[in-house]
């Protein structure tokens, strides 16, 4: 009960005579004060007269009766209410929150035109933010157009947030065709053939606009969708040292560029890399993606193959949570740093996953077979996975394995972000 409460119930529970009780709520140590007639204190106070007694005996009936039949019930609502109103907006308050911190961000520009000799068509332009502001950047998230849902990485508020926490610049590289390609529009997949050098002259432009020179030096995280995928592996390549880890979605090009064809040396195969496929994708296909992953994990590579399944050429950003979880643990193992090389993840210890594809129905427009997963399983050691299904996956910590456990285990995934907004169906099987 309430000091209020208890001092109402005492006066209109008792007579008021010259002895006086005062009694402090039950939170506090109680108090008696006796006094044998009248005595002056801040507690005690000599008998009225008697209309003035019965007065102010009205005002408090009067103030109980508000408080117990309006204030209580409304005290009682709001103390069960305010705490579940709380919990259920509270997150969608601070993405709201953030995205408008993150639309008052300036953002810098460079347009950096190509050189003789380089497969490159036209001047190529870049964007950067940088979510936490002032700060040292430890490394710069780039993340190639190819669509508005792969594009939408760059400004989306999760993945601000992700990047404010962790000191990362967000890059978007516009597509930039080649001069000579074997689609109309389409890069060159090779970036030591000008988008590489583009790339980082973009960097240090940005860098020195921006009071970060330690950009044209930073780690780099890549994330690529369907030909610009194939391309980041390509990247990797080229540049291993400058890679913190690459995110490969949905990757497929023209033969014979593709993933299945990349060629790495040993710094290559110890970036970790993270490729998403879907499982009825016409275009990029489940198994030129796996032949790249299966080349390279007995070699020791960090690697995760994701499936999502029943989805086509499309809708990578159902995967967006296990991205932020998985890159969070990279970048605690590999400490980017714009003037130290990255710390080498230990691929021997760590969680291994295996899937079990389903009996393909459909196949690719190569003519190879595409799969969902129909049963997936995560161990200890490599050595326990079982012997009828294939190696999919090394994980630093349970957690990440079993929440990759949990996603390829699912019969369907939501089909809710396309590249071709207005061919939802595309890359599916006819």
């Amino acid at each position: 009960m309430t000091g209020f409460a208890t001092w109402v119930k005492v006066v209109f529970s008792k007579q008021i005579t010259s002895e006086w009780t005062v009694i402090r709520p039950k939170s506090r140590p109680r108090l008696v004060v006796e006094s044998k007639g009248p005595v002056a204190s801040d507690f005690v106070t000599a008998k009225k007269p008697e209309t003035a007694e019965k007065n102010e005996r009205f005002v408090y009936r009067s103030v109980l009766l508000f408080w117990r039949g309006h204030l209580m019930p409304i005290a009682r609502t709001a103390r069960r209410r305010i705490p579940l109103l709380l919990k259920r907006t509270l997150p969608f308050s601070l993405l709201l929150a953030c995205g408008s911190a993150m639309a008052q961000l300036p953002e810098y520009k460079a347009t950096i035109a190509p050189r003789a000799g380089e497969n490159v068509a036209q001047p190529c332009d870049y964007r950067a933010l940088f979510p936490a502001g002032d700060r040292k950047v430890r490394a710069a998230w780039v993340t190639y157009d190819r669509g508005p849902d792969i594009t939408s990485f760059y400004s989306d508020p999760e993945v601000m947030a992700f990047a404010k926490r962790n000191d990362l610049a967000m890059v978007l590289a516009i597509q930039c065709p080649a001069k000579h390609a074997s689609e109309q529009g389409e890069m060159d997949m090779y970036p030591e053939h000008g988008l590489g050098r583009s790339l980082f002259s973009a960097l240090t432009k940005i860098g020195m606009e921006s009071h970060h020179a330690e950009l044209g030096n930073a780690k780099l995280i890549v994330l690529g969708f369907s030909g610009t995928g194939a391309y980041f592996g390509h990247f990797v390549a080229f540049a291993p040292s400058r890679v913190l880890a690459a995110i490969l979605t949905n990757p497929g090009t023209d033969d014979p560029n593709n993933v299945d064809k990349i060629r790495l040396d040993e710094r290559g195969v110890a970036v970790p890399e993270l490729i998403v496929v879907g499982g009825i994708d016409t275009i990029s296909g489940t198994v030129k993606p796996y032949a790249f992953y299966k080349q390279y994990r007995p070699k020791g590579s960090p690697w995760v193959y994701l499936v999502q399944n029943n989805i086509p050429h499309c809708c990578i950003n159902n995967t967006k949570s296990f991205i932020l979880h998985w890159l969070q643990e990279v970048i605690e193992v590999r400490q980017p740093d714009s003037e130290q090389p990255l710390t080498p993840m230990n691929a021997s210890t760590g969680w291994y996953g295996s899937i079990r594809p389903c009996q393909n129905v459909y196949k690719d427009h190569w003519g190879l077979p595409l799969w969902n997963v129909c049963d997936a399983h995560i161990v200890r050691t490599e050595r326990g996975l079982p012997s009828g299904e294939m190696p999919a996956g090394f994980f630093l910590t349970e957690s990440l394995a079993r929440e990759w456990l949990v996603y390829v285990l699912q019969s369907e995934h939501p089909k809710n972000s396309f590249p071709r907004p207005q061919d939802p169906s595309f890359g599916a099987p006819k």
